[in-house]
């Protein structure tokens, strides 16, 4: 599967993702990553990134690493864990795997900010729902 059209299609049909600010910035069959532009608009009232986004920035770019393979995968559980705020700038993650088989993927994925400080850390378990990611999931 060629990793750029991943890629491609990801930022174009993830709506949730783009509202989120959220952009994959690499797709390699070993590794994803992905960065977050942080505005006001993404804040916490307390001022700190919400805590959203950090998760939905993680299973993006999760999901994302588990279609390298060609097909369609749904987050079957997922953990994520909060380490330290952040309120502006940039949060990058990245995807790698922890286990890859026939009908299961479990990835973890470090978020950082640009100076390399762990935010979070998620790790999920991903299922194999069909043979083409660009189709849409069986209702």
């Amino acid at each position: 599967m060629d990793c750029r059209t991943i890629m491609d299609f990801t930022n174009q049909h993830n709506a949730y993702m783009r509202h989120s600010g959220i952009t994959i910035t690499q797709v390699t069959p070993q590794q994803v990553t992905a960065r977050a532009e942080i505005g006001p608009e993404l804040l916490n009232p307390a001022g700190n990134l919400h805590g959203g986004v950090y998760f939905t920035m993680a299973d993006a770019a999760a999901s994302t690493l588990c279609r390298t393979d060609g097909r369609r995968y749904v987050t079957a559980d997922s953990d994520i864990r909060f380490l330290r705020g952040t309120s502006g700038g940039v949060v990058l993650a990245r995807a790698v795997f922890l286990h890859q088989g026939r009908r299961s993927c479990t990835v973890q994925v470090d978020l950082t900010d640009p100076e390399g400080r762990l935010l979070a850390v998620f790790t999920g378990s991903f299922t194999c729902v069909g043979e083409d990611y660009r189709e849409k999931a069986p209702v």
